[in-house]
């Protein structure tokens, strides 16, 4: 770094950044993971378990086992990834540290519920907000667990 650029903070502690910044790199980390593991999901039950017979998750016991624990799980990774990857100071404020885990998963939640329109019913979004709770609290709890 040369001298010239110590005015414009390019050779800066992460804590002196904006606030704002510190919590790009886990709402990424986040976003990723979750889109990632999602589709290896998606992959894995509608061409490998499923195939072309759409019958097979007709029951309502094998929708939740195949479907929805695996995307609370997918959840649950996304939310623990950016939780794992926020750094820094604003990692002791517990208001900072559970907007950089939560709002990847909540902001993913939200444009799916916007998607669905008119499709999205009071059973689906009960569904899916079960499913967004249950995935937020064991992917917190788990990075809480491993931080001590």
């Amino acid at each position: 770094m040369s001298r010239y650029d110590a005015h414009r903070g390019y050779g800066s502690a992460p804590h002196d950044r904006p606030r704002l910044m510190n919590f790009m790199l886990p709402w990424a980390a986040g976003i990723v993971v979750t889109l990632v593991t999602q589709v290896v999901l998606a992959v894995l039950v509608w061409d490998v378990i499923t195939g072309d017979d759409v019958s097979r998750m007709a029951s309502p016991v094998r929708t939740v086992l195949l479907l929805h624990l695996p995307s609370a799980a997918c959840i649950a990774l996304g939310v623990w990834a950016a939780a794992a990857v926020h750094q820094g100071a604003s990692r002791e404020s517990r208001v900072r540290h559970s907007l950089a885990a939560f709002a990847p998963a909540v902001v993913l939640q939200l444009v799916i519920f916007f998607s669905q329109g008119s499709d999205l019913t009071v059973l689906t979004f009960l569904v899916q907000l079960v499913v967004l709770v249950v995935g937020c609290a064991v992917g917190f709890l788990v990075d809480r667990l491993r931080n001590g």
